[in-house]
């Protein structure tokens, strides 16, 4: 049995404000939160700014 047979995925929620578990995963936990942070002002910026169609 090698330690990749250990892996168990645990589902965590990452928030724009981060957490100190995201930190403790270094840089796979950054990337993570860089990219939900990435996401969550894209979603606010289309909130704000919705494409008008033009007739």
């Amino acid at each position: 049995m090698s330690h990749s047979d250990n892996k168990k995925e645990i589902p965590y929620e990452i928030t724009a404000g981060g957490s100190l578990g995201l930190l403790a995963l270094g840089a796979v936990g950054l990337k993570a939160w860089r990219a939900k942070r990435a996401e969550l002002e894209q979603q606010n910026q289309n909130v704000s700014n919705p494409k008008t169609e033009e007739s």
